[in-house]
C-alpha cells in the first residue's frame, strides 16, 4: 500500500493547517488496518461538538466550521 500523494487529503501538512485553524481542538490522524480516521477532540468539555470522528478531512473541517458559525450566531 502506498501513502497519500503530497498535497492530497491525507497530507500531514493539510492536517496541520486544519489543526491550526481550530485551536480549541486536539486533532489527529489514526490508521486502522486499511482505514484512516481523523479525530477532533475539544480541549474543554463545554465546547461543542466535543468529539468528531470521520474518515474525510474535509468533512472534519466542515463539522468544526459549521459549529463555530452556529455558536457565533447564537451570541
Amino acid at each position: 500500500m502506498t501513502g497519500p500523494a503530497l498535497g492530497g487529503p491525507g497530507d500531514p501538512d493539510e492536517l496541520a493547517l486544519v489543526a491550526a485553524g481550530f485551536p480549541a481542538f486536539r486533532i489527529w490522524r489514526q490508521t486502522f488496518y486499511d482505514r484512516i480516521r481523523y479525530t477532533a477532540q475539544a480541549r474543554d468539555l463545554t465546547t461543542h461538538p466535543n468529539t468528531v470522528v470521520t474518515g474525510d478531512l474535509a468533512e472534519l473541517r466542515a463539522a468544526l466550521l459549521d459549529d463555530s458559525r452556529a455558536i457565533r450566531t447564537r451570541m
